[in-house]
């Protein structure tokens, strides 16, 4: 279960990152306006989740359970229709690639490490992630898009931050801000593990759209330790994005637990 439950965790936790605002109006303020620093990031969230889509990629890196661990990846969301594809490169005690495609609650994902433990024909598991919380104990429903505010809520439980600097993420010109943030506010509480305060950082550029974020946790304790660094740039704000839902005919539905992983 312990290993079934981190590839769940990593492939979602991107998923939560890039919805990283909430549903209501932002203020008129930005990166350079003078704004008190938790003020800008708040609003940076919001108008960045109001774009309503965008381009991601992923890098993740750390250890877990006494392994090394590194995830890279890409791919396009649509906030508003709560849809997206991502493929990462996972290197964690094995190596291997996923390509996870979002659609509402139900999350499909393909890869070499339990294809060949599926049936004939079938390439793909469906995972309803609210099934799949329940049957582990998990609350993985958090860890999705489904509401901006719910990921809004993260934010807003912010009580200040600090301006680090100018940066360039992207070939844009960005103000680095940072934060302490709640652990049990973050994806890693929701998966059960508890974690001590970590950091926050938001680049947010002139135009007042958070172009990076970065968070860093600290996870579990004896073996089942994680410390992890998970960096998400942003781009392409407001993109057409198109998800193609795997068939039914090359799925396979689960009750929550991943085959071949442990359980």
């Amino acid at each position: 279960m312990r290993r079934s439950a981190t590839v769940l965790f990593l492939v979602s936790l991107p998923l939560a990152a890039v919805a990283c605002g909430g549903s209501s109006k932002p203020k008129a303020s930005s990166a350079s306006s003078g704004a008190a620093a938790i003020d800008v990031v708040k609003s940076a969230a919001k108008k960045t989740t109001l774009a309503g889509s965008e381009h991601v990629t992923v890098d993740v890196g750390g250890t877990t359970s006494g392994q090394q661990l590194t995830v890279t990846g890409a791919g396009d969301f649509d906030n508003k229709k709560h849809v997206g594809s991502l493929h990462v490169d996972l290197s964690a005690g094995i190596s291997t690639s996923i390509d996870a495609v979002l659609s509402d609650t139900d999350m499909y994902l393909r890869s070499p490490l339990f294809t060949a433990l599926l049936p004939a024909g079938k390439s793909w598991l469906k995972l309803d992630l609210k099934k799949a919380g329940a049957a582990q104990g998990l609350n993985l429903s958090s860890l999705l898009p489904q509401d901006p505010t719910q990921s809004l809520a993260a934010l807003q439980s912010l009580k200040a931050a600090a301006k680090v600097g100018a940066e360039e993420v992207g070939g844009v010109s960005t103000t680095r801000y940072r934060a302490r943030i709640d652990p049990s506010k973050l994806p890693a509480a929701a998966a059960g593990n508890p974690a001590s305060p970590g950091t926050y950082d938001a680049w947010i550029g002139r135009d007042g759209y958070v172009y990076r974020v970065r968070t860093h946790l600290a996870t579990g304790s004896g073996d089942a330790k994680s410390i992890v660094t998970l960096t998400v740039d942003l781009s392409d704000f407001g993109k057409t994005v198109k998800v193609t839902v795997p068939p039914a005919g090359q799925t396979v539905a689960s009750s929550g637990s991943l085959p071949g992983l442990g359980g």
